[in-house]
């Protein structure tokens, strides 16, 4: 559940006011409201307490032998009292405490409640059905200042602000219990009068419904409405505890929704409204936009005592996006539409950090390039270990797509501007173990590198006909992030397969060597090399050839790479061109 709720918070979040609730009596429940359910039992056991007989312990058999006829709430209130004064005063106890006669006082809102007011004061929510005839909702929007228009019969609708100018309606489809008008028999409850009707079908067309504590099994008028709408604007999710209604689930699948199993109505609505704060306080506490925080960082780079302001600037923007990603759920099995999901919530959480990381290496000093691989270690302390089972492996390897996407920002960045030194510090990286436990760390480039998730895997993902899906999809995704400073096409294509081919030799060299293995990674560069190697002036071609000349003056190996001796290079070079060699794509 916590992936769709993920979802449906950022939908909220950035939606504000599109989102209407139908509530049923399950969100009253905790507030000490009895459900219809619990009221039918309770009235029977009054019924058969009125008669001098004992219904034992399942009232509802006892109610089918006595009658019948299996056992409603209006069969039942028929039998008790006929006219509607009779049922409010009936229904009393049921919503109010009366312990002291002398004082009547309404049942408090429960978690619920206080979180869809909470939600209704920050405008994410403008409309709200329900079929309880309890004023705790109500209460609990006074208690947030909020004094609701509120429909409680078909009448009332003529005199409340339309809905598109109105900050909020609680609408009461049933009426109030203190109203004598409302409906609870089952010929009241089969069909509204075409006003509520029309008001109904107003909302399900122009708002996304959220249904909660609510079944469909008793207000069939109210389901008959709603499966007239035929305008699908926003997304559907209807929630329930345990079991899922037939009702429910074929409502669902006609609003082309979804149905949510939850814990409870407060677990669910107080979480909610905690991860829409928790996105809230994202944008609140976020002054800085892309220019502004790439504009601060040159001026602190550029100062000779702005190196503390640096830092603090990355490692704000490296906790904000952090938090971002930590907002989401990893327990799930991945599919198409789930990792198209995920591919979205790491590039929303990195749109500032990933372009203020290419400035940072193409303008760092020395002494700035340590908050780089900082960064990069804090984005690879997953807190998630398969050891605790309950991980899909696969959707545990999401977490780590916004490492993939820094590392190959960073990495593109580090060839452009000649930064080999950063280069190296970051492909001998150690990280925490992808999934593992007892802080085993293993090499930054062993576990993000191009066959993180494996071709066949992505081939069934992204349903595209890629030669090397994970590069390809890296490319695609931080190509706009170097419009800015590389222009052209070709010289683009060429620094990606320059950085992929050298986290292929580094990993070589710095991972298979060392266990005896002779596996190569292997990007873009596999597919597109033999094709422009013809055009001897391109980048690639030019920028390996040096080597040859420089040898141990070569900048990658000056700075560091290859135990810093030209002669490890070709040695490791020759090992993995004749691996590569014995890859062939499809």
């Amino acid at each position: 559940m916590n992936n769709i709720l993920t979802t449906l918070s950022f939908s909220i979040q950035s939606n504000k006011g599109v989102y209407a609730l139908l509530l049923g009596s399950g969100v009253s429940k905790n507030a000490g409201i009895p459900t219809s359910w619990d009221i039918v039992t309770d009235l029977i056991r009054k019924l058969s307490n009125s008669i001098g007989e004992d219904c034992g312990k399942e009232p509802d058999k006892w109610f089918f032998s006595k009658y019948g006829n299996e056992p409603s709430y209006s069969r039942i209130l028929s039998k008790l009292v006929k006219t509607p004064t009779e049922r409010v005063n009936l229904l009393k106890s049921y919503f109010e405490n009366t312990d002291n006669e002398d004082v009547v006082a309404l049942k408090q809102p429960s978690h619920a409640h206080k979180a869809i007011a909470k939600l209704v004061k920050g405008g994410y929510i403008k409309a709200v059905i329900t079929t309880n005839f309890d004023r705790l909702l109500e209460k609990a929007l006074q208690d947030e200042g909020i004094e609701p228009a509120t429909i409680r019969h078909t009448d009332d609708i003529s005199g409340v602000q339309p809905l598109v100018h109105a900050p909020f309606t609680l609408i009461k489809v049933n009426g109030d219990y203190l109203d004598t008008r409302f409906l609870n028999t089952e010929e009241e409850l089969g069909e509204y009068p075409d006003k509520m009707k029309a008001y109904i079908l107003e909302i399900i067309n122009n708002f996304g419904l959220i249904t909660c504590g609510w079944s469909g099994e008793w207000d069939i008028g109210l389901v008959n409405t709603i499966k007239q709408s035929e305008n699908y604007r926003y997304f559907g999710y209807f929630t329930y505890v345990r079991k899922c209604e037939q009702n429910l689930r074929e409502l669902a699948i006609s609003r082309k929704g979804e149905c949510i199993e939850i814990e409870s109505a407060d677990a669910f609505f107080v979480e909610l409204n905690e991860r829409i704060d928790a996105l809230e306080t994202f944008n609140s506490n976020h002054p800085l936009n892309k220019d502004i925080a790439i504009a601060r960082l040159k001026k602190y780079i550029a100062r000779s005592d702005g190196i503390i302001q640096y830092n603090d600037l990355i490692v704000a923007e490296q906790e904000m996006a952090y938090s971002k990603i930590l907002l989401d759920d990893y327990n799930f099995v991945l599919d198409k539409e789930m990792f198209e999901h995920q591919i979205n919530i790491h590039k929303n959480a990195l749109e500032i950090l990933l372009p203020l990381c290419i400035n940072a290496v193409q303008w760092a000093k020395p002494e700035h390039e340590q908050s780089i691989v900082d960064m990069i270690s804090r984005f690879s302390q997953s807190p998630i270990h398969v050891g605790k089972g309950s991980y899909h492996a696969d959707a545990m390897r999401t977490y780590y797509l916004s490492v993939l996407f820094l590392v190959y920002s960073i990495g593109i960045a580090s060839v452009k501007f000649g930064k080999f030194s950063l280069l190296n510090k970051m492909f001998k990286l150690m990280i925490p173990e992808i999934g593992g436990v007892n802080n085993r760390f293993i090499s930054l480039i062993k576990g993000i590198n191009p066959n993180l998730f494996g071709n066949d895997k992505l081939n069934l993902l992204l349903q595209k006909n890629y030669h090397t899906h994970q590069s390809t999809l890296v490319h695609e995704t931080i190509n706009q992030y170097f419009e800015p400073i590389i222009k052209n096409e070709s010289e683009l294509n060429s620094i990606f397969d320059i950085f992929e081919y050298l986290l292929s030799l580094n990993y070589l060299n710095i991972v298979s060597q060392s266990s005896g293995s002779s596996y190569v990674p292997y990007g873009e560069f596999k597919w597109r090399r033999p094709y422009e190697d013809n055009f001897e002036n391109n980048f690639f071609t030019i920028f390996f050839k040096s080597a040859e000349f420089d040898k141990d003056n070569w900048k990658p190996i000056k700075d560091g790479m290859f135990d810093c001796s030209y002669e490890t290079y070709i040695v490791t070079k020759k090992k993995a061109d004749e691996y590569l060699s014995n890859i062939y794509l499809h």
